[in-house]
C-alpha cells in the first residue's frame, strides 16, 4: 500500500471512530442511606463538595445538569468534587442514568439511591429535606454543609455557592 493511501485510510478510520456515539458512562454505584456520609462526604474531606440530587424523569434536573457542569468548571478538581446522586427507581435504574449522563457529557461520579423507602435516604442526607429535586448541597472543606440549592439553579447560582464555600475554606 502506498504511504499516501495508508494515511488516507487511517484518516477515514479515525473519522468513523470519532463520529460513533460515545460509550455509556460508567454505571452509577448504588448507595444505601446509611452509607451516604461514609461513601460520599467523608472521603472528600479537605475539598469543597457539591452533591447534586436528581433523576432522569425530572425535567428541571435534566435541564440543570449542564449548568452544574458550567458552574463547577472554573474550579480545579483538587479544590472541588462534584458527585451526583440519582433518585431513579429500579425500573429506570443504572443503565438509563449512565446513558443520559454519557449523552449529556456529564463528567461527574454518580451514585444511585438504593432503599425501599426514599424518606430514609432523605433523612440520612438532611433531616429537613422533604425529598424535592433538584437539590444541590455544598459542603465546605470540613465536610459541613455550607449551602443548599433547592430547585432549578443557574450556572451563576451554582458558581456563586461554590465560590463562597471555597472562600470560606481559605479564610481559616
Amino acid at each position: 500500500m502506498r504511504p499516501g493511501l495508508a494515511v488516507g485510510v487511517l484518516l477515514v478510520a479515525f473519522l468513523i471512530v470519532a463520529a460513533m456515539e460515545a460509550p455509556a458512562a460508567e454505571a452509577p454505584k448504588r448507595i444505601r442511606p446509611e452509607q451516604y456520609q461514609a461513601r460520599i462526604v467523608a472521603p472528600r474531606k479537605g475539598r469543597i463538595l457539591a452533591v447534586h440530587f436528581w433523576a432522569t424523569w425530572c425535567e428541571p434536573c435534566r435541564e440543570e445538569l449542564p449548568d452544574l457542569v458550567a458552574g463547577a468548571a472554573p474550579f480545579q478538581s483538587r479544590d472541588l468534587a462534584v458527585v451526583l446522586v440519582s433518585l431513579d427507581t429500579k425500573r429506570t435504574a443504572a443503565d438509563d442514568v449512565a446513558k443520559f449522563l454519557s449523552s449529556a457529557k456529564i463528567p461527574f461520579v454518580s451514585f444511585l439511591m438504593k432503599t425501599h423507602d426514599p424518606r430514609l435516604f432523605f433523612r440520612a442526607v438532611d433531616p429537613d429535606w422533604p425529598g424535592t429535586i433538584p437539590l444541590t448541597i455544598v459542603y465546605g472543606r470540613d465536610s459541613k454543609m455550607t449551602a443548599k440549592l433547592s430547585g432549578r439553579q443557574s450556572r451563576e447560582a451554582v458558581e456563586a455557592a461554590l465560590r463562597s464555600a471555597i472562600g470560606a475554606g481559605t479564610a481559616r
